[in-house]
């Protein structure tokens, strides 16, 4: 009775979460099948992902955020969420000619998928661009630190192995998740999301930063970056796509061991 019931709040939360989603007119052309498909397939790439209609429904927006982020930047992106990326390899599996008509209908071009190691140019630009895309999405500062509801997916839906990004401090951290879906306390900033980095690569404004600085002067922060920034955001398992026909140079990754233009899982 508990797991029926359960289940049943689960479904309407999905129901509730696409009705009033920013994607609501494209979660329409979404294959409805898509779902069972998932459910069925996605542990056996995925260990332990919970199977819930919550749990997809969540993931699923949040790769609508991550190509909704490609269309409005063109450029490289990285897509910093492995339950979202568990539907992509989802979609692409069951039905890769659908996706690619869904793509092009609601996000203007196919949005190839391509793996880490082929992202022309590394993942760096590609994190950077859309945490910038994703915090205009939602109305945030883009300096930081605050986490675009896309970069929190992970976290909030408590995905096995996944990518646990938080505020610390003026910081946005990174952390991993173990296999039950716990991040571990050990956090660090990755270079991509340091203010400095997003001023020096043009993706924000001088006053952007200014008001960040102002932020970590207030809080008694001297701006320096925390807990041993690593060089790369580890992604073991992901994928990525292009923003162009297939090249990797306008392409989107993944982060989870794949690059090019959409997913940095």
């Amino acid at each position: 009775m508990l797991n029926n019931l359960s289940e049943t709040i689960g479904t309407i939360r999905a129901t509730c979460l696409r009705i009033t989603s920013r994607h609501r007119k494209a979660w329409r052309d979404i294959p409805p099948e898509l779902y069972e498909y998932w459910s069925r397939t996605a542990r056996f790439e995925f260990q332990g992902i919970p199977r819930d209609a919550f749990f997809y429904a969540r993931a699923s927006d949040a790769l609508l955020d991550f190509f909704e982020c490609v269309r409005r930047s063109n450029r490289p992106c990285a897509l910093p969420s492995k339950a979202a990326d568990s539907v992509w390899h989802a979609w692409l599996s069951y039905s890769p000619a659908s996706l690619d008509a869904f793509c092009e209908r609601h996000f203007g071009q196919r949005i190839p998928h391509v793996e880490a190691v082929d992202m022309t140019g590394g993942m760096a630009m590609p994190i950077a661009m859309t945490l910038v895309t994703a915090r205009t999405l939602d109305g945030l500062g883009l300096a930081g630190p605050r986490v675009p509801r896309l970069f929190a997916t992970d976290r909030a839906l408590r995905m096995p192995q996944g990518h646990a990004w938080r505020v610390r401090g003026n910081w946005m951290v990174l952390s991993h998740m173990d296999p039950y879906g716990r991040p571990s306390q050990h956090t660090r900033v990755h270079p991509a999301t340091e203010p400095d980095f997003l001023l020096a690569a043009g993706l924000i404004a001088q006053g952007d930063y200014d008001r960040w600085l102002r932020a970590c002067a207030t809080s008694g922060n001297s701006g320096s970056a925390v807990d041993g920034a690593g060089p790369e955001l580890a992604c073991e398992g992901g994928s990525t796509d292009s923003g162009d026909s297939g090249s990797s140079d306008g392409g989107s990754s993944c982060g989870g061991g794949c690059g090019g233009g959409g997913c940095g899982s």
